[in-house]
């Protein structure tokens, strides 16, 4: 028989009961280990209170300086923000002021713009109204004239060769050479003022030429000197050319910087329009004032008079 076999006849026998008391008799055979005895362990002594609480009240007062602190920067920081839009505020009133001020300057600029308006219409208004006066006065002369000769005919006398004739002739010629001279200034001042006009809508510049402002000028026969013979006035500003007109322009996108600036003048009686609207009689040229080119521009130019001398004439 081999091994299995035998192993499958002794599972297959029936099991031997087991002796009485047997149970018994092992548990009172065990010996237990007799359980060592060990010593009382000794009570800690007491932790002091301040001890054991000082974690928790280091903790308690970093916790309570963290807030302080967060605190005391919160406030600056709302100081600082609240100062921050008082100086915004600051500097929008400047700004507001800066607006404003410019406002005003430009406000004064053009009040005082206004007033010489007014001035240089008025004083073309008192040279009307002395051309006027000097035609009337010619009107006059030359109706004394024809009285003269009228009577002269009546009487069958011959009219002298220099007598009355000639003084009234010289009156006449006199009388229209200076009519015709302060109509040419009263040309000059409208020259002066329309080239004003047109820098005041130009950025303060003057036109680059005379054609430039016909909108400001009220007629091309402005343009035209009373005393130039040799060129006439143009109808209307589509007819202008270079032969309808005797002044020159002498500062041709200019400005009134310096107001002594030569703007325009008259070939035939010598009269200046300066940069500021003004115009100087050409009578006073080399006595008061005299012509000097500065930086390419004609400068009018007040003569110095010598030590001791008098008024001018």
């Amino acid at each position: 028989m081999n091994d299995e076999q035998i192993e499958v006849l002794l599972r297959k026998a029936p099991r031997p009961p087991a002796p009485g008391r047997l149970l018994e008799t092992l548990q009172a055979n065990i010996a237990l280990p007799r359980r060592a005895e060990t010593a009382p362990v000794p009570r800690t002594e007491a932790v002091p209170l301040l001890r054991r609480w000082l974690p928790a009240v280091s903790f308690a007062v970093i916790f309570l300086s963290c807030i302080v602190a967060i605190g005391v920067q919160t406030n600056q920081f709302l100081q600082l923000k609240h100062e921050n839009q008082t100086l915004h505020a600051g500097m929008q009133s400047i700004e507001q002021l800066r607006r404003d001020n410019a406002e005003y300057q430009r406000v004064l600029a053009a009040r005082q713009e206004l007033e010489q308006l007014r001035k240089d219409f008025a004083e073309l208004q008192q040279l009307r109204v002395e051309v006027a006066q000097l035609r009337a006065q010619i009107q006059e002369a030359e109706k004394l004239r024809d009285e003269n000769q009228q009577l002269l005919a009546a009487n069958n006398q011959p009219a002298p060769s220099t007598g009355n004739d000639d003084l009234f002739a010289r009156f006449e010629e006199d009388a229209r050479a200076e009519a015709q001279s302060i109509q040419c200034i009263n040309h000059l001042k409208q020259i002066g003022l329309a080239a004003r006009i047109w820098a005041n809508d130009n950025n303060d510049v003057y036109p680059p030429d005379l054609l430039s402002m016909s909108n400001e000028l009220s007629t091309p026969k402005i343009l035209v000197c009373p005393g130039d013979k040799g060129r006439t006035a143009a109808r209307n500003w589509n007819e202008f050319g270079s032969g309808n007109v005797s002044y020159e322009f002498l500062n041709p996108n200019g400005s009134d910087t310096n107001p002594m600036v030569l703007l325009a003048r008259c070939p035939i009686h010598g009269h200046v329009g300066l940069s500021d609207g003004s115009v100087q009689s050409g009578s006073s040229l080399g006595r008061t004032f005299t012509i000097i080119v500065k930086d390419g521009k004609q400068v009018l130019t007040p003569i110095n008079k010598p030590p001791g001398a008098g008024p001018y004439p």
